[in-house]
Protein backbone atom coordinates (compact mmCIF):
# COMPACT_ATOMS: atom_id res chain seq x y z
CA UNK A 1 0.00 0.00 0.00
CA UNK A 2 2.62 2.25 0.93
CA UNK A 3 4.49 1.91 -2.70
CA UNK A 4 1.34 2.75 -4.50
CA UNK A 5 0.89 5.71 -2.14
CA UNK A 6 4.26 6.71 -2.81
CA UNK A 7 4.39 6.32 -6.57
CA UNK A 8 0.50 7.96 -6.58
CA UNK A 9 2.35 11.38 -4.36
CA UNK A 10 5.50 10.97 -6.97
CA UNK A 11 3.19 11.07 -10.01
CA UNK A 12 1.50 14.09 -8.45
CA UNK A 13 4.03 15.74 -7.87
CA UNK A 14 5.55 15.42 -11.04
CA UNK A 15 2.23 16.78 -12.94
CA UNK A 16 1.79 19.38 -10.57
CA UNK A 17 5.66 21.08 -10.76
CA UNK A 18 6.20 20.03 -14.77
CA UNK A 19 5.17 21.37 -18.01
CA UNK A 20 1.34 21.84 -18.64
CA UNK A 21 0.94 19.62 -21.46
CA UNK A 22 -1.04 21.90 -23.24
CA UNK A 23 2.03 23.76 -23.48
CA UNK A 24 4.18 20.48 -24.80
CA UNK A 25 1.86 19.57 -27.23
CA UNK A 26 1.81 22.98 -28.74
CA UNK A 27 6.06 22.67 -28.17
CA UNK A 28 8.73 22.12 -30.54
CA UNK A 29 9.42 18.55 -31.83
CA UNK A 30 12.04 18.14 -29.80
CA UNK A 31 10.36 19.54 -26.57
CA UNK A 32 7.77 16.63 -27.23
CA UNK A 33 10.04 14.12 -27.70
CA UNK A 34 11.82 14.86 -24.38
CA UNK A 35 8.70 14.44 -22.84
CA UNK A 36 7.50 11.59 -24.15
CA UNK A 37 11.11 10.08 -22.97
CA UNK A 38 9.78 10.94 -19.50
CA UNK A 39 6.68 9.77 -19.54
CA UNK A 40 8.22 6.51 -21.00
CA UNK A 41 10.33 6.21 -18.03
CA UNK A 42 7.60 6.21 -15.97
CA UNK A 43 6.02 3.68 -17.66
CA UNK A 44 9.51 1.42 -17.25
CA UNK A 45 9.41 2.53 -13.44
CA UNK A 46 5.83 1.35 -13.09
CA UNK A 47 6.25 -1.74 -14.89
CA UNK A 48 9.18 -2.88 -12.66
CA UNK A 49 7.13 -1.80 -9.72
CA UNK A 50 4.16 -4.05 -9.85
CA UNK A 51 6.02 -6.77 -11.16
CA UNK A 52 8.28 -6.96 -8.66
CA UNK A 53 4.91 -6.61 -6.80
CA UNK A 54 3.31 -10.07 -8.42
CA UNK A 55 5.88 -11.57 -6.61
CA UNK A 56 4.29 -11.10 -3.16
CA UNK A 57 0.74 -12.72 -2.23
CA UNK A 58 -0.55 -9.22 -1.06
CA UNK A 59 -1.91 -9.15 -4.59
CA UNK A 60 -3.32 -12.31 -5.29
CA UNK A 61 -6.92 -12.86 -6.04
CA UNK A 62 -8.50 -16.15 -6.66
CA UNK A 63 -10.85 -16.57 -9.33
CA UNK A 64 -14.14 -18.71 -9.71
CA UNK A 65 -12.54 -20.67 -12.52
CA UNK A 66 -12.51 -24.82 -12.14
CA UNK A 67 -8.93 -24.61 -11.70
CA UNK A 68 -9.37 -21.40 -9.22
CA UNK A 69 -6.88 -19.59 -10.95
CA UNK A 70 -4.87 -17.02 -8.90
CA UNK A 71 -4.77 -13.90 -10.58
CA UNK A 72 -2.14 -11.16 -9.57
CA UNK A 73 -3.83 -7.85 -9.45
CA UNK A 74 -0.53 -5.97 -9.45
CA UNK A 75 -0.54 -6.62 -13.35
CA UNK A 76 -4.06 -5.08 -14.39
CA UNK A 77 -3.00 -2.45 -12.14
CA UNK A 78 0.26 -1.74 -13.41
CA UNK A 79 -1.30 -1.72 -17.20
CA UNK A 80 -4.00 0.70 -15.69
CA UNK A 81 -1.16 3.30 -14.75
CA UNK A 82 1.08 2.73 -17.90
CA UNK A 83 -0.55 1.89 -20.63
CA UNK A 84 -2.81 5.46 -20.65
CA UNK A 85 0.80 6.48 -20.56
CA UNK A 86 1.83 5.15 -23.84
CA UNK A 87 -1.25 6.51 -25.69
CA UNK A 88 -0.76 10.26 -24.30
CA UNK A 89 2.77 9.85 -25.83
CA UNK A 90 1.44 9.58 -29.13
CA UNK A 91 -0.60 12.42 -28.87
CA UNK A 92 1.86 14.74 -27.22
CA UNK A 93 4.52 13.18 -30.70
CA UNK A 94 1.45 14.30 -32.88
CA UNK A 95 1.79 17.82 -31.69
CA UNK A 96 -0.43 20.88 -31.89
CA UNK A 97 -2.07 19.15 -35.45
CA UNK A 98 -3.47 17.06 -33.33
CA UNK A 99 -7.14 18.57 -31.16
CA UNK A 100 -5.81 19.07 -27.26
CA UNK A 101 -8.87 16.76 -26.83
CA UNK A 102 -7.33 13.66 -27.82
CA UNK A 103 -4.79 14.11 -24.20
CA UNK A 104 -8.00 12.51 -22.95
CA UNK A 105 -9.50 10.35 -24.88
CA UNK A 106 -6.81 8.56 -25.98
CA UNK A 107 -5.49 7.53 -22.27
CA UNK A 108 -9.70 7.19 -21.31
CA UNK A 109 -9.78 4.27 -24.04
CA UNK A 110 -6.89 2.59 -23.08
CA UNK A 111 -8.34 2.59 -19.23
CA UNK A 112 -11.66 1.93 -20.06
CA UNK A 113 -10.55 -1.41 -21.82
CA UNK A 114 -8.41 -2.69 -18.99
CA UNK A 115 -10.68 -1.35 -16.70
CA UNK A 116 -13.61 -3.76 -18.12
CA UNK A 117 -10.89 -6.87 -18.64
CA UNK A 118 -10.50 -7.00 -14.97
CA UNK A 119 -13.74 -6.49 -14.19
CA UNK A 120 -15.30 -9.13 -15.97
CA UNK A 121 -12.37 -11.92 -14.90
CA UNK A 122 -14.37 -11.95 -11.53
CA UNK A 123 -17.16 -13.42 -13.15
CA UNK A 124 -17.62 -17.08 -13.17
CA UNK A 125 -19.62 -19.75 -15.50
CA UNK A 126 -22.70 -18.91 -14.04
CA UNK A 127 -21.94 -15.45 -14.43
CA UNK A 128 -20.36 -15.70 -17.93
CA UNK A 129 -22.79 -13.48 -19.89
CA UNK A 130 -21.61 -10.60 -17.88
CA UNK A 131 -18.00 -11.28 -18.86
CA UNK A 132 -18.79 -12.04 -22.51
CA UNK A 133 -20.46 -8.70 -22.70
CA UNK A 134 -17.40 -6.53 -21.08
CA UNK A 135 -15.59 -8.38 -23.22
CA UNK A 136 -17.72 -7.63 -26.44
CA UNK A 137 -17.75 -3.70 -25.00
CA UNK A 138 -13.96 -3.67 -24.27
CA UNK A 139 -13.29 -4.67 -27.89
CA UNK A 140 -15.96 -2.03 -29.54
CA UNK A 141 -13.73 0.46 -27.20
CA UNK A 142 -10.72 -0.89 -28.73
CA UNK A 143 -11.91 -0.52 -32.35
CA UNK A 144 -12.77 3.25 -31.56
CA UNK A 145 -9.22 3.87 -30.04
CA UNK A 146 -7.73 2.25 -33.10
CA UNK A 147 -9.90 4.14 -35.55
CA UNK A 148 -8.31 7.17 -33.86
CA UNK A 149 -4.94 6.30 -33.59
CA UNK A 150 -5.61 5.81 -37.60
CA UNK A 151 -6.99 9.49 -37.48
CA UNK A 152 -3.88 11.06 -36.16
CA UNK A 153 -1.80 9.42 -38.74
CA UNK A 154 -3.89 11.17 -40.84
CA UNK A 155 -4.21 14.84 -39.38
CA UNK A 156 -0.45 14.79 -38.74
CA UNK A 157 0.42 14.17 -41.60
CA UNK A 158 -1.99 16.62 -43.17
CA UNK A 159 -3.78 13.44 -45.05
CA UNK A 160 -0.73 12.12 -47.03
CA UNK A 161 -0.40 9.04 -44.62
CA UNK A 162 -2.44 6.37 -43.01
CA UNK A 163 -1.92 3.17 -41.59
CA UNK A 164 -1.30 1.28 -44.71
CA UNK A 165 1.19 3.81 -46.11
CA UNK A 166 3.67 6.40 -44.90
CA UNK A 167 7.12 6.31 -43.50
CA UNK A 168 7.14 9.08 -40.82
CA UNK A 169 8.12 8.31 -37.17
CA UNK A 170 4.92 9.01 -36.33
CA UNK A 171 3.22 6.86 -38.27
CA UNK A 172 5.34 4.01 -37.50
CA UNK A 173 5.42 4.41 -33.18
CA UNK A 174 1.43 4.34 -33.55
CA UNK A 175 1.58 0.98 -36.17
CA UNK A 176 4.11 -0.61 -33.53
CA UNK A 177 1.51 0.32 -30.54
CA UNK A 178 -1.46 -1.21 -32.45
CA UNK A 179 0.39 -4.12 -33.63
CA UNK A 180 1.60 -4.94 -29.84
CA UNK A 181 -1.41 -4.25 -28.79
CA UNK A 182 -3.54 -6.44 -30.72
CA UNK A 183 -2.72 -9.56 -29.43
CA UNK A 184 -4.05 -9.03 -25.56
CA UNK A 185 -7.52 -8.90 -26.27
CA UNK A 186 -7.02 -12.92 -27.79
CA UNK A 187 -4.90 -13.90 -25.26
CA UNK A 188 -7.13 -12.83 -22.71
CA UNK A 189 -9.97 -14.38 -23.82
CA UNK A 190 -8.10 -17.71 -23.78
CA UNK A 191 -6.95 -17.33 -20.79
CA UNK A 192 -8.61 -18.22 -16.83
CA UNK A 193 -9.01 -14.96 -17.17
CA UNK A 194 -11.25 -14.89 -20.22
CA UNK A 195 -13.04 -17.98 -20.96
CA UNK A 196 -10.43 -20.42 -19.45
CA UNK A 197 -9.70 -22.05 -22.68
CA UNK A 198 -6.11 -22.78 -21.79
CA UNK A 199 -5.24 -23.63 -18.24
CA UNK A 200 -1.87 -23.84 -18.09
CA UNK A 201 -0.62 -21.22 -15.26
CA UNK A 202 2.77 -21.16 -16.57
CA UNK A 203 1.96 -20.57 -20.12
CA UNK A 204 -0.47 -18.19 -19.25
CA UNK A 205 1.84 -16.31 -17.08
CA UNK A 206 4.51 -16.65 -19.76
CA UNK A 207 2.23 -15.32 -22.50
CA UNK A 208 1.25 -12.40 -20.46
CA UNK A 209 5.14 -11.38 -19.85
CA UNK A 210 6.39 -11.59 -23.21
CA UNK A 211 3.55 -9.98 -24.48
CA UNK A 212 3.87 -7.03 -21.71
CA UNK A 213 7.96 -6.98 -22.74
CA UNK A 214 7.40 -6.79 -26.62
CA UNK A 215 4.55 -4.22 -26.47
CA UNK A 216 6.69 -1.76 -24.14
CA UNK A 217 10.20 -2.38 -25.17
CA UNK A 218 9.61 -2.13 -29.01
CA UNK A 219 7.40 1.60 -28.09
Amino acid sequence: FSGIFFSGVAGWLTVSNGTKLAFVQRAALEKRLTVCCFLNTYVSFFSAFFNLFQLTAVDDAVLPTDGNFTLDLARPVEWIMTCPLMQLSLVLMGGSKLPEYRRYLMPSFSASILFLGTFGAFFGDELVSIKIAAFTISCMIFGAMVYFNRLQVMEYSTGEEGLLQGDSEFRKATLLLIATWSPFPIWYILSPEGLDLIGNVLIIQLGWAFLNIVAKFSF
